[in-house]
């Protein structure tokens, strides 16, 4: 899904300005549907300051400057969640209401080709079905099962295509089950959501959903129910695996409305809560454009990495060391860059399967290449292991926001492949 928006929005151009305009005219549309969604469920007040507060979250207002799975996602997810709010207005069965139903799994199949995050939508229906008793009566109609068999047959491709290569998507995140001890990722889970959604916004959700259980009204129990078991969920998937920040981003869009008609209902004050909110967004914005990374302070360095490709050997083939690398090599390259899943790769690397689609050229004896990540102990000896020379080029240098991959990364230059035929 974001190959095929990338794709819309550039025209299969690398332009880096068009590349930036899929996720922002996401994120506007998902500001236009939740301002819908909150007013159709509370008033006017609750749907303006829903969607402002979506607009400065450090998480929606920086990262999703980005196209990543999260951002179609959460358009498929708020669209969703909208759509069930209509579908629940509805008093009588007419048969606009199985379009509806029709539309809604469209929608839900969409945001599975986006992220599986969106299968959670289905138990997540369950719940709101067991909060809210008056709206069971769907499972008796055809409409719901309907929408799932037609969701199913839109997430159908990725079946195939999966069944055509080795379920190569379903083994790698399976593979993420790895054997890390119980609880080594929590805190560090806990810590990335406090940064990414501020900690008001989290601190307050466990009495806001405790007030919203307590409510008869339906608008409560529906946002409940499609942002309280997704949060909870990855929280407790933390315990056992590396959770990244954004997986649960879509639960937190669910939750602003919630929010904000708790803390007008309840009394509180909503300019405080928003000062802090606003405060705390300025200072992530003041640390990353001026202390790390210091987006303000590189951004010659930043421009020269359109000139990366006259500095690289044009005989030598490119391998990275991560697949963030690969992808950020090959765009300001212009040419065909390979993530090192072979004889240079340590320790499995993140995406290694996808890459490996794509297939990955074998070295011939005695043929040179530039490698692209760390020099460490660990790689220079595999780096002697299997290349004759091994050489720095300190005149070749990448800018880039991920600091860490500045600051760590080498470009090398490997001499002389010891052979037999394979690939980095």
């Amino acid at each position: 899904m974001v190959a095929l928006i990338n794709y819309l929005t550039t025209l299969g151009k690398a332009n880096l300005f068009l590349l930036r305009l899929g996720p922002a005219l996401i994120t506007w549309l998902i500001s236009i549907t939740l301002y819908h969604l909150a007013r159709g469920l509370f008033n006017e007040k609750v749907a303006f300051w829903s969607a402002i507060i979506f607009q400065i979250i450090p998480h929606f207002l920086v990262i999703w400057l980005t196209m990543f799975v999260e951002v179609p996602l959460g358009l498929f997810w708020i669209s969703a969640v909208y759509l069930l709010y209509k579908i629940t207005r509805t008093s009588n069965l007419e048969l606009r209401t199985l379009g509806q139903w029709l539309l809604l799994g469209i929608i839900i199949g969409l945001g599975c080709l986006s992220k599986y995050t969106m299968f959670l939508f289905w138990p997540c229906l369950a719940i709101f079905f067991y909060l809210v008793p008056e709206q069971r009566y769907w499972l008796k109609r055809p409409e719901p099962y309907l929408c799932f068999l037609l969701s199913a047959f839109c997430f159908l491709p990725v079946i195939l295509w999966n069944a055509q290569n080795n379920w190569v998507s379903f083994t790698f995140h399976a593979g993420k089950a790895s054997a890390d001890p119980w609880g080594a990722h929590l805190l560090e889970f806990i810590g990335d959501q406090l940064v990414h959604f501020t900690p008001f916004l989290i601190f307050a959700l466990y009495n806001v959903w405790s007030y919203a259980l307590k409510q008869k009204a339906v608008g409560y129990k529906l946002l409940l129910a499609f942002s309280l078991p997704l949060i909870i969920a990855f929280l407790a998937l933390s315990l056992k695996i590396k959770v990244w920040a954004h997986w649960p981003a879509v639960g937190y869009i669910t939750a602003i409305p919630l929010t904000v008609a708790y803390i007008l209902e309840t009394g509180k004050s909503l300019k405080r809560f928003m000062v802090w909110l606003t405060c705390f967004s300025l200072l992530i914005l003041f640390i990353l454009f001026f202390l790390s990374p210091g987006i303000a302070l590189h951004q010659k360095e930043y421009a020269n990495n359109y000139k990366l490709a006259a500095y690289l050997p044009n005989n030598q083939k490119i391998f990275a060391g991560t697949n963030v690398t690969t992808a950020l090599l090959e765009f300001y390259s212009q040419r065909s860059v390979f993530l090192a899943t072979g004889f240079l790769m340590p320790s499995p690397r993140w995406g290694e399967k996808q890459y490996e689609l794509w297939g990955i050229p074998n070295l011939a004896k005695g043929e040179n290449i530039i490698y692209f990540g760390e020099n460490n102990s660990m790689m220079q000896i595999l780096f002697n292991k299997h290349f004759l020379v091994t050489e720095v080029l300190p005149n070749i240098k990448i800018g880039l926001i991920e600091d860490y991959i500045t600051e760590n990364y080498y470009f090398i230059e490997l001499k002389g492949f010891k052979g037999p035929p394979s690939h980095p």
